[in-house]
């Protein structure tokens, strides 16, 4: 059963402005006990080629914070639908000094896939982030556009995901998780997943599997 405050939460966090928003995950997430789980030391590395992030969509709350905290000399361009909602999280996430490019699987999916592919061929180049799942899932469901950029820019998918130890839990189409104040988190990255060895989507199978076993549930 998912607790009341969850759904009162969500609905507060939607009815209020993008800057206040910002300002509450702020707080939020200075409440929690972040733990970095990073073996390969893949956020410490100085390197300046761009990566590609992707996280699944449920626990999008507090990753504009965690980019701004634990890659804070970095950019990035995040893709997000062009919904209503996603029109909010665009406005969110550039309080944390993420840029955005704007579509989906149903609607402007291949222009932002394109766009993501020049940012990645351009010198000094933006990370990407991608939620591999979204914005309509199914849940846990790795589609083809964070394959297809990968397999055309023949740069490496590095996964991200975030373990709260105590957190509500909304019967979404995701399952999207709210971390309950004062709750540790284990932020895991990686391990580096390589790009598919063709553009042709016949042949994403294997490299899907392996992100989708990676990034877990």
């Amino acid at each position: 059963m998912v607790e009341p405050e969850a759904f009162r939460m969500k609905k507060f966090l939607a009815e209020k402005s993008p800057p206040l928003v910002a300002a509450l995950i702020r707080l939020l997430a200075w409440t929690i006990r972040f733990r970095l789980e990073d073996p390969d030391q893949i956020l410490q590395q100085e390197e300046r080629d761009p990566r590609i992030f992707v996280f699944w969509h449920n626990r999008i709350l507090l990753m504009s914070y965690i980019y701004e905290r634990f890659c804070a000399r970095r950019k990035c361009l995040v893709l997000i639908s062009r919904s209503r909602d996603g029109e909010f999280i665009s406005q969110v996430a550039s309080r944390f000094g993420l840029d955005t490019a704007r579509g989906s699987s149903s609607k402007g999916g291949v222009g932002a896939m394109l766009e993501m592919v020049r940012e990645l061929g351009q010198k000094g180049a933006r990370d990407i982030v991608i939620t591999p799942d979204g914005p309509r899932g199914p849940r846990g469901k790795v589609q083809d556009g964070v394959l297809a950029v990968s397999a055309a820019t023949g740069i490496s998918i590095i996964p991200a995901t975030v373990h709260y130890r105590w957190k509500w839990e909304l019967p979404s189409w995701d399952r999207f998780q709210i971390p309950i104040p004062g709750t540790i988190c284990r932020l895991v990255i990686g391990p580096n997943v390589l790009p598919p060895p063709s553009t042709d989507p016949a042949k994403f199978g294997p490299t899907r599997e392996r992100l989708e076993k990676v990034l877990g549930v």
